[in-house]
C-alpha cells in the first residue's frame, strides 16, 4: 500500500496518493463540503502513470487538523494560488462545493495571467449565484444541520451521528465549508476563458438548467455530462468519470 506524499512539507495541502516519478500532468481535486482529500487519493490506481494526481486538502482536516478552516472563499482561493504548482500542464475536478473552489482558482489564476488549468471539470453544483434557498444551516444545531445536509444530498455518515468524538472534529471544517458557500457571491467579472465540462448526477436535486447555467460564466468550450445517480454519482461512477479526464489528458 502506498503511503500518501504531500505537494508541501507544510502546510500539508495537496495529497498524493502515490509519487510519479516523471509526469507529465497535474490532475488537482477539489473536495466537497464536509470532505476532505480521501474523497481522491485513490483516483491515481486507475490513471496512466504520467497523470499526477493531487488531492487537494483544505485547513481542519487530515494532517491540517490543528489548522483554523477558512469561512470565506476568497481567503481560502488566495491560498491556493500563492502555493499551487504550475510547472506542468493542469486540470481541475471539483465536487460540489469543490466546484465553485475550482471555479474561483480557475478565475484568480487567468486574472493574474499565471498559467490556468488547460481543463476544468465542475460537478454536481449549480452555476454561481444560482442558490436561492433562504437563510443559513452552517450555524443550526448538530443534529438540525446534520438533518439538512442528509436530505439535500446525502452522503453524511451514519458514524458521525454515533460518536460524538468524531463529530467535534467533524463538525468545525464541515460548517466553515457550508459558510463559504452561504456567504459566496460571484464577482461581477469577464467570463473565464477555459475548457469545461460540467458533470452532474440525473437524480440529484440540481435542475439541468442550473447546470447549463455555467455557460454564463464561461467563454471556453463547454461540455455537459450527466451520470446515474443523485449527488455523489462519481462513487458508483468512477470509471466514466476517470474515462472523461484520460480524454482530456490525450
Amino acid at each position: 500500500m502506498s503511503t500518501p506524499l504531500s505537494d508541501f512539507e507544510e502546510p500539508r495541502w495537496s495529497v498524493r496518493g502515490e509519487h510519479r516519478a516523471n509526469p507529465r500532468l497535474r490532475l488537482y481535486c477539489f473536495h466537497h463540503a464536509g470532505g476532505s482529500a480521501a474523497e481522491f487519493t485513490r483516483w491515481h490506481r486507475y490513471l496512466p502513470q504520467d497523470i499526477d494526481v493531487c488531492a487537494v486538502q483544505l485547513p481542519g482536516r487530515g494532517a491540517r487538523i490543528k489548522e483554523r478552516p477558512h469561512t470565506r472563499m476568497r481567503p481560502l482561493v488566495a491560498e491556493l494560488a500563492g502555493q499551487i504548482t504550475t510547472d506542468l500542464p493542469m486540470v481541475f475536478f471539483g465536487h460540489s462545493f469543490g466546484a465553485l473552489v475550482a471555479f474561483e482558482l480557475t478565475r484568480a489564476l487567468v486574472e493574474s495571467d499565471g498559467p490556468a488549468p488547460r481543463h476544468v471539470f465542475l460537478s454536481a453544483r449549480p452555476a454561481p449565484g444560482l442558490v436561492t434557498r433562504q437563510g443559513s444551516i452552517h450555524d443550526l444545531p448538530e443534529d438540525e444541520f446534520l438533518d439538512v445536509v442528509e436530505r439535500r444530498h446525502g452522503g453524511v455518515p451514519a458514524e458521525l451521528r454515533e460518536h460524538p468524538d468524531l463529530r467535534a472534529m467533524v463538525l468545525p471544517y464541515f460548517r466553515a465549508d457550508y459558510e463559504v458557500v452561504e456567504t459566496y457571491r460571484p464577482a461581477a467579472a469577464a467570463p473565464v476563458p477555459v475548457p469545461v465540462t460540467v458533470l452532474g448526477g440525473a437524480d440529484d436535486q440540481i435542475p439541468l438548467e442550473q447546470l447549463e447555467a455555467w455557460q454564463e460564466h464561461l467563454s471556453g468550450p463547454f461540455g455537459l455530462r450527466m451520470f446515474p445517480g443523485g449527488h455523489f454519482y462519481l462513487r458508483p461512477q468512477r470509471s466514466a468519470v476517470l474515462d472523461l479526464v484520460r480524454a482530456v489528458a490525450g
